[in-house]
């Protein structure tokens, strides 16, 4: 039997051994999770730290206060991101056929800086360079910046079922996909061609080998390399009654394996490993991000500075706080870290967590 098959029906006769147990130092959430424990995105300005939840709610906190607010918006915000240092969303309800908002933060107010005719699409997500913010639905990537430009895609883009990651970079948009239990993967789009792809690498041929497999990887986080221009760095995770995740660099069509760590904490023999090099259980990385020459994972059981593919230092989670209805550690420089349920809408897991820049 392949591991991989191997690994999924014993981990469902046996489910409760299979939770790492360096799962509860990042959280143990209730039963039924608030909406607020929910959060997809976030992004640090005006001093404070705006979280986005998967229903659309925005909240902001307040670090010195200890406290935190929900935004009041005319419609359900769909994704965020920081665009000439002010927050930036999009908004609009999931059944309104007209138009979505693109809204910017300035003077305490939400001031409305664009809107853009639906045609039929839905919402995939946002992203923000200095120079523009880009829009990606199923069906264009919409560019608004000193102009407005608009591209149709090749084909017909589904966005995560859990969450979804985009990466801007002059020539491409990769966008990473976490769709829980059954994977996502990574697409990359063309921008000047609006050409869809699908990048993928199994290197053993069996069931969810990597280094990257659409239908068992979700891509939690995606950075540009800083020792690789134009190349692109992913982050994968998934906990699924066990952990299992790596970091991958992915340069043209080549992907490799650029970095995993066995989970000794976890369930299963990981003295043998796989085709594909890897042992059983593994860390699963949730968020990355790039800070000047090095890049900063979050992963199940620490936080990991990478400054090349053979310089990986991880430090332990820091203590997780209560700040409001949030649970997050603004202790590392830099760095804001959020503990959220959301990976647990398609997946049996517990809180996981979320890294924003500071």
């Amino acid at each position: 039997m392949p591991r991989a098959l191997r690994i999924w029906t014993v981990c469902a006769l046996v489910a409760a051994l299979c939770l790492p147990s360096s799962l509860p130092a990042v959280a143990q959430p209730a039963e039924r999770p608030a909406p607020e424990m929910f959060i997809k995105r976030g992004v640090f300005a005006e001093g404070r730290l705006w979280l986005l939840s998967d229903t659309g709610t925005l909240f902001s906190v307040d670090e010195q206060a200890g406290t935190s607010a929900r935004e009041e918006l005319p419609e359900p915000a769909g994704d965020i991101c920081l665009w000439r240092g002010r927050p930036t969303i999009v908004t609009g309800a999931a059944a309104d056929a007209g138009q979505w908002t693109m809204r910017r933060r300035d003077g305490g107010q939400w001031s409305v800086i664009a809107t853009l005719p639906r045609a039929g699409d839905s919402l995939v997500g946002i992203d923000c360079t200095e120079a523009a913010v880009t829009v990606l639905t199923d069906r264009r990537i919409i560019t608004l910046g000193e102009t407005r430009r608009e591209r149709r895609l090749s084909g017909r883009l589904e966005g995560g079922r859990v969450t979804t990651t985009l990466l801007a970079t002059p020539d491409h948009l990769f966008v990473g996909l976490n769709a829980g239990e059954w994977g996502g993967g990574l697409r990359r789009i063309e921008r000047r061609t609006g050409r869809l792809a699908t990048i993928e690498r199994n290197i053993s041929g069996e069931l969810c080998d990597g280094p990257l497999n659409t239908g068992c990887d979700p891509v939690n986080g995606l950075a540009v390399s800083p020792w690789r221009p134009g190349c692109v760095v992913a982050a994968i995770g998934l906990v699924h009654f066990m952990s299992r995740g790596r970091l991958a660099e992915i340069c043209g069509e080549r992907v490799e394996r650029l970095y995993f760590r066995p989970l000794e904490s976890g369930w299963g023999d990981n003295s043998r490993l796989g085709a594909d090099g890897e042992p059983f259980s593994t860390v699963a990385f949730f968020g990355l991000i790039r800070s000047g020459d090095s890049l900063w994972a979050a992963g199940i059981d620490g936080l990991y500075e990478v400054r090349g593919p053979d310089a990986v230092a991880r430090r332990p989670l820091p203590t997780f706080r209560q700040v409001g209805d949030f649970r997050l550690s603004f202790e590392v420089p830099g760095i804001v870290l959020v503990v959220t349920s959301v990976h647990r809408r398609a997946s049996v897991s517990a809180g996981a967590p979320l890294i924003v820049p500071r």
